[in-house]
């Protein structure tokens, strides 16, 4: 293998896999952590030192063998290492704003059908958009917004635009776990096959609440 192709991790099928959890799509993001460390690197972003070094952080995670980190950065919708490495293109920026991330990530419970979940909770009373948003969280564009300064916001929240969920902030947990509380079990008579999809949405609230210092991060893959 070049030294260049991602790690690919092997399962040793004499040895069970690891609990959902393990695999989660859902992250635990130290917001205020990542973004200071970004903010650092963008001020160099106008300089070709600057821009290598970012480089090379990414590539680094992106070549990872650790599997923590594989399992989120094998979702990110990215350009190859090879890729940033042959040209620079400043698409790369939302990009490795994305792989960034991973060194800020801590697994979460997960849900194991984002799309059942938002359709079941509709039909529990949610709105279309309250049900999304708990299911696939909220742009990516707004994490940027709420956390980045003016200057990033302006880069890098348009490389964001599409297909960049998600992620939620307190609110959007606490907002959450109260419409959970509130629920009337009867509600589940005839919905049954809800109950382990809003058991999984209600833990991977509670880890968010219990961080309080952290935000959620989701993807859907």
């Amino acid at each position: 293998m070049q030294a260049s192709e991602r790690v690919r991790l092997v399962v040793d099928p004499d040895h069970p896999a690891r609990p959902r959890v393990h695999q989660s799509r859902a992250w635990l993001l130290d917001a205020d952590a990542f973004h200071d460390e970004f903010e650092l690197l963008y001020r160099e972003a106008d300089t070709a030192e600057g821009i290598a070094r970012m480089r090379w952080m990414a590539t680094q995670l992106w070549r990872s063998a650790d599997e923590a980190i594989h399992r989120y950065v094998d979702l990110l919708p990215t350009s190859s290492a090879d890729d940033w490495e042959a040209d620079y293109d400043p698409s790369h920026l939302g990009e490795w704003y994305r792989v960034l991330m991973a060194a800020h990530l801590e697994p979460a419970p997960s849900l194991s059908d984002p799309r059942a979940l938002r359709d079941g909770l509709t039909a529990l009373g949610w709105t279309p958009t309250e049900a999304r948003r708990l299911a696939y969280g909220r742009e990516l564009t707004t994490l940027v917004a709420s956390f980045a300064s003016d200057v990033v916001v302006s880069d890098i929240a348009p490389q964001l635009m599409v297909g960049c969920r998600g992620w939620l902030d307190d609110e959007d947990v606490e907002l959450g776990l109260d419409r959970l509380h509130a629920l009337d079990p009867a509600a589940f008579r005839h919905q049954q096959p809800l109950v382990p999809l809003v058991e999984e949405l209600h833990a991977m609230l509670l880890a968010e609440r219990a961080s309080a210092d952290r935000v959620l991060l989701l993807l859907d893959g």
